[in-house]
Order: structure tokens, then sequence, then C-alpha cells
């Protein structure tokens, strides 16, 4: 029977309440009774005595896993050398990570709410919109951010700063920040934490068959380094806008997963995996048991540095480093949940960056949600072990996921208060919502790796009690056999779409949070990927339009009218054909102004890169304009000559140029190369045989006859239907006037009319 290594969730836990205690369960509007004991499955966390138990804790788990190839623990790099199953495993939790959909999404404050939100630093006599955000109050980093007066971007590892002066700007000065990746920021006063991952490397070693001792294993073969990652903070101080300064800097081990920034508190989420240690790997399975002692001899000689996160703080000359949680702030499951230390920082950000008090949980994190009042984080419980198809198809109908709970009071450090466990899996943070103390939870049953369809979605309700996050109600029947597409909880209600050929888009009462309800439903063609409010009686989709069989056409922006919550109607809609949005994504890139809504857009067929602007009003979606990065250019800007297809009839140049539309040109050394709008792929004219196979000596043939000499060269060239670095990413509008982000320039345009007032360019 075919096996695989991959993750196995552990189920077992506190269960809830007394065996005879019931609750109501309400599916697709029938209800049940269920004992507790049937459905519910809790997890509170212990913390740590001191870092000698956390130490011997650690060391007896990881010699009960480890194995020839050292610990194969989620979140773990990828080992050159390891064997087929190991693969299975990270190709698994590659689809997973992409299947779950971006981390960040929300409810945006309108104009004058964003005048007092979190990133405002202070300006108080401009009207301007802020972050997309999901709560009113807690502000999420970004890419571009602004209190009205100034703009401040990052982009390609570098942040520039401009200055706002009505319509006109003026980039007053950039600074690099670093290399990495997921680079976004918040600004506050004259601060700014900007949060980026990094990388590094370190060597491993493979043990021969024949290395028998620690000398042997010693003088092994060294392989290729183990990658490990880290999160940065940096403080930049904006005091002067000509001279930025870069004033304080913390590498932590691990992956920044997100951070919240509520009055002048930052908290960020921080995912660590286990130091590298110097694991020896089999030569061949001869070898095998020798590298599983040696490795469970290297555990014994660990220490809590090669366990837990460390930091690196500087500030200015000074250099400071050290464990990044002191053990007993340390959590641990009831049920062990890996190696990864999932880590909650505090910062003030009116004090600048310091060390940071923080409270840690030992499980692998994921899914980020703020309120104003507690931060959560969904983690899920695994151990590695090889289980057969059967046992895979059991394990991912039983997946569920943890939900840790932390209070964030405004000048206390986060604490941990209260855990759970929910049936299922969660889209991103709009999967979660807390209000009144009652925290909301849309889950859809099954892995991530789930193909059989047989998933549906439902909404848990729980509340905090003695350390758990105990359920007090629950409805099921979203979507049976369909996949969630997009979810959106607020107040009393709530909104959930699914989609396998047809979307239906369900509408959820929760105003009595014992009974949560579904209580209107509406099929209608393609889907919803982020759902926004628009006033009380109106909800936004951001998706893409279908068939009725469930082939996808392009962007789809829809209008429900959800004033009678059990008749939810479309009144409208606005698409474009083979086109998407950052929007989709990422709720950031969607921005609104009273009543118009501004989307970046993409169409490879209209060949259209830009923003749309909409209005909404009267049950209407009405197209406004819309903006560009671009200008408009066709012809050849270089001096190479452009070669036709009838010159090389039955040859690959005939049809790269009739079928699929391509350039090719003929260039001397010299030559300017490159086509207005085209990717160009170079070719030596001494490669031209090797590079296209069978064609390759008539082509050179033709060449010749046409006068191509030595030292001459061959473009390739595809029409791009648009510059990429010209792709509109974020928008905001600052006392009336439209400023456009792509990542290669800044653009202001008149709300009225949409004039273009100026052009800053980005690096």
């Amino acid at each position: 029977m075919q096996k695989f290594f991959i993750p196995i969730l552990l189920l077992f836990s506190m269960a809830l309440g007394a065996c005879s205690s019931t609750e109501q369960v309400k599916s697709s509007g029938t209800s049940l009774n269920l004992s507790s004991d049937d459905i519910e499955l809790v997890s509170n966390l212990v913390p740590f005595s001191d870092c000698e138990e956390l130490l011997n804790h650690l060391k007896e788990e990881a010699k009960e896993r480890v194995g020839p190839y050292g610990l194969n623990y989620q979140g773990g790099p990828f080992w050159w050398g390891e064997p087929d199953i190991f693969r299975v495993e990270d190709m698994m939790m590659e689809e997973s990570s992409m299947s779950s959909g971006s981390d960040m999404a929300g409810e945006i404050p309108n104009s004058s709410q964003a005048e007092n939100s979190a990133d405002s630093g202070g300006s108080d006599d401009s009207s301007f919109t802020g972050t997309n955000v999901q709560e009113v109050g807690v502000d999420e980093p970004d890419i571009i951010k602004t209190d009205g007066k100034r703009i401040l971007v990052v982009n390609n590892g570098i942040l520039t700063y401009i200055t706002v002066d009505g319509p006109q700007g003026m980039k007053t000065d950039q600074i690099e920040i670093g290399d990495g990746w997921g680079h976004e920021l918040f600004i506050s006063g004259d601060r700014a934490l900007l949060f980026t991952n990094g990388s590094g490397y370190e060597d491993v070693i493979i043990l021969e068959d024949t290395a028998t001792d620690s000398e042997e294993m010693a003088a092994s073969i060294s392989m290729p380094p183990a990658y490990f990652p880290t999160a940065n903070v940096i403080e930049i101080d904006l005091t002067d806008p000509y001279n930025l300064e870069v004033v304080g800097k913390i590498q932590i081990d691990g992956n920044y997963l997100s951070a919240r920034l509520v009055g002048d508190t930052v908290r960020m989420a921080v995912n660590s995996a286990p130091n590298q240690l110097e694991w020896v790997y089999p030569a061949n399975p001869g070898s095998e048991d020798r590298a599983t002692r040696f490795n469970r001899e290297l555990i014994d000689e660990t220490t809590i540095e090669d366990w837990t996160p460390q930091f690196t703080l500087t500030k200015g000359n000074t250099e400071s480093t050290g464990s990044l949680l002191p053990c007993n702030d340390l959590h641990q499951p009831e049920k062990f949940s890996g190696f990864d230390v999932l880590s909650v920082l505090s910062f003030d950000i009116s004090e600048g960056l310091t060390e940071g008090a923080g409270v840690g949980v030992l499980a692998s994190g994921q899914t980020v949600y703020s309120s104003m009042d507690r931060f959560y984080i969904a983690t899920t419980k695994w151990v590695d072990a090889e289980i057969s198809e059967d046992e895979f198809a059991e394990w991912s109908e039983s997946y569920s996921t943890d939900i840790h709970a932390f209070s964030i009071g405004v000048d206390t450090p986060a604490q941990y208060v209260a855990s759970g466990i929910v049936a299922g899996t969660l889209l991103n943070q709009f999967s979660m919502d807390e209000h009144e103390g009652f925290l909301r939870i849309i889950t859809t049953t099954g892995s991530p790796w789930d193909e059989q369809n047989l998933s549906e979605s439902q909404l848990v309700v729980m509340k905090e009690k003695d350390n758990l996050l105990e359920r007090v109600g629950l409805v099921s029947g979203l979507g049976k056999g369909e996949s969630l597409y997009s979810a959106r909880l607020l107040d009393d209600v709530g909104f959930a779409v699914t989609f396998r050929q047809i979307d239906p888009f369900y509408v959820l009462d929760l105003n009595d949070p014992f009974n949560p309800d579904i209580v209107g439903e509406l099929k209608i063609p393609g889907f919803s990927t982020y759902l926004h409010p628009i006033d009380e009686n109106h909800v936004i989709g951001i998706g893409q339009n279908a068939t009725d069989e469930g082939r996808v056409l392009g962007l789809k922006v829809s209008l429900f009218d959800v004033s009678d919550k059990t008749d939810p109607r479309e009144t409208a809609t606005w698409t474009m054909n083979d086109a998407n949005s950052p929007a989709e994504r990422d709720h950031r890139a969607f921005q609104v102004y009273g009543q118009t809504v501004i989307l970046p857009v993409q169409s490879w067929s209209e060949k259209f890169n830009g923003a749309v602007l909409l209005e909404i009003g009267d049950g209407k979606i009405s197209y406004v304009g819309e903006i560009t990065h671009e200008t408009e250019s066709t012809e050849p800007v270089s001096d190479c000559r452009e070669l036709t297809a009838v010159e090389f009839e039955g040859t690959q140049f005939e049809i790269w140029i009739e079928e699929y539309g391509g350039y090719i040109q003929l260039c001397k050394a010299t030559d300017n190369g490159g086509y207005e709008g085209s990717w160009c792929e170079s070719i030596p004219l001494s490669a031209i045989d090797n590079w296209y196979g069978d064609d390759g000596d008539e082509i050179s043939s033709i060449l010749e006859e046409i006068g191509a000499e030595s030292g001459d060269r061959v473009e390739e060239c595809w029409p791009q239907p648009f510059n990429w670095n010209l792709q509109i990413q974020r928008s905001l509008i600052i006392n009336d006037i439209l400023w456009t982000m792509s990542w290669g320039q800044i653009q202001a345009n008149e709300l009225d009319g949409l004039e273009t007032k100026s052009v800053i360019s980005l690096p």
C-alpha cells in the first residue's frame, strides 16, 4: 500500500462541558441535537515553568521523532537529498499556502473616518483615505501610507517619502532598507516601522555509509546550505524628510506573519522554526540507522538557544542579542503541536524600536485577526507520521484548527488568555470577527488538500471561559460540496460566498450568538473573493464572472441589496472580460470614497492596465472613468531588422510570427534591441543551430542568405498587453485628489474629471 509522509493532526484534547450537555446545531435550516463530546474539542495552553523544563520537553519530543534525515517539522527547510516522501509533504504544504488566500483583508472606514485612523500621524486639517482595514481603529501595515500631508511608499527595497502639496507631490528623499520580501509599514508621527521577511543559509553535511564515529562524521561530505528565515523590523526617523535615517533594526529568527496598530501599540506575529542543527544524512539506505543514532546524540547536546527564536537589536552603534521570549512566557498546547514557536510581540511606536515584550505558543501560526482588545491566531497541531492513502483520507476528513486568543491592552504587552478548536480550515483573516465578546469563525470542513469535493462550510460562535474558547453556537450547511471563496462578518449579520459552478451568496443572521442562522441565499453565476459593506443595506462583491457551467470569464463587480436579509438580490453588476484585480486577493487594493469605488484592473483582451472608478447608488453601478500609468506608443524602439513570416516559411520563425503574434528581429552587435511593449529573448547567431533543433540548420541558412554575419543576434519578441511595472496596486485620496501607485510611479489625478496633475517616478 502506498504511504505518504505528512503531518498528522492531533485530535485528542479536553472535551468542553459535561457529557450530558447538549447544544442546538443548525444545518441548512434543520435543527439537530448533538452532545458537546461529539462536536467540540478544546485545547488550552500551559506555560513552561523555566528553561530547563522547556528544553527537556523539546529534547524528549525530538528524540522520539528524529530520523536519518533530521526533523521534518512543519515550516522547516526543504533539504537537498531528501527522499520523495518528504517532497510529497512539501508539495502539499505549498499548495495549501496558495489555496488559503491572502492573510490580509478588511472593512474600510469612509474618508471622514480615515482622518482619525491609526495611520493618521496626527494630521487633522486634511481629508484623506487610509488603508482599507478589517476593523475601524485597528490599522494594518501596507506598501503605501499617508497622513494627508505626506505619502510613504516601499517598493524594490526602497522607502520613498513624498511631500503632498495640493495636487502636486514632491519626492523629498528615499532610503534603501535592504533585501527581502513582503515589505509593509506603519507610520506614526515622525517614525515609520517597516516589516519584511529575509533569509540566510547554513551548511549541512552528509554521512557516508562507512562513517561509524564522530571523527568520520566530521569528515563527511558538505551539502548545499540550508535556508533559514528571518523576520525584520526597521525603524526609520522621518523628522527630516530630506534626510531619512534608519535608526533601529531588530532581526528575529522566523517568518513575519502580520501586524496590527492600535493607538501607538504595534502587535506583531512571528512564526519561528527551530535552528537547523548540524544533521547528518545517509549517503545510502545502509547508513540510515547510524545517521539516526548520530542525530539523537546531537539532540542530547542541544541548548535552549537551538530551539527557541533569538533576536538581534541594533540601535545606532549598540547591538544586543538574546532570546526573543523568556521561557516562562512560552506556552505548550495540551497535546504536542510541533517544534515551531509562535510569538506575539508588542512595540510602542512612539518610543521607537525596542526588544519588545512578547508571549509565545509552541505551535505553528497561520491566520491573524485582531479586534480592538483581542489578537487571534489560528494554528494547527502537527506530528510527523507515515500513513496510508486510506488513513490520509480519514485524517483529512477530521482536519481541525486551533484558535489562540491574546489580550492586547493599550499600554500592556500581549497576554495569552484562551484557546479553542474548530473543525476544518480558515480561508483568511475575514473568516474571523469579534463582536460584543463573541468570536465568530467561518471554516470549511476537510483539509486544504481534500479533493473529494465533500466539504461544506460552517459558522462557529465562541466565548471565552476559564482559558477556553467555548463554542456556544453553530450553523452548518454552507455550500455543500463547494469551496469557500469569501466571508464577511459584521455586527449582527454575516455573508459568505461558496463556488463550484454557481455562486451561492449566503446571508447569516448573527443577532443571537447562541443561535446563528442562514436566513438568505442567492445563486448567481461567478463568485466574489472579497466582500465590502457600502452601507447597512448594500454589499459590494469583487470576483470573477462565470458561465452556468463554472467557466471563468473575467472580472465582476456585484452590488448586493441585503435590506431584506431573507431575500438578498444582485441589483447591478459591472464586468470586464479576461480581467482581474489585485483587490480579489488583497483587500488593501480596494478603495472607496463616499459612493465612489476605485479598483485596480488588468485585462489581456482589452489591453487595459490601470484603475476604474465606479459610482454606487440607487441600486446601480455606474462607470465613471479610468486612469492608467502607461503612455500610448506602438512604434519599435530598436534599430534591428524585423523579419517576416514569408522569409522563414515552414520554420519555427513562421509559427512564432503567424500563430503567436510575436516578432523576430535580426540585430547587429551595436544595435539597440528590444521592441516597445514586448519581452525579447536574445539568441546569438552561433547558437541558432542548437536553439531551434531540427529547424536550426534551415534558419541559419536563411539568415546567412539575408546578410547575417558573425556576432549578430536574433531577438524573439513577445508583445505584452501592458507594462507590469506600471500595474496599479493601490489608491488613496487626499483633498479630492486621487493618488494611484504602481511599482514604477505615483500619479495624481483630479477626482473630478480625472485630469493628470503630477507623476512621480519610483525606483
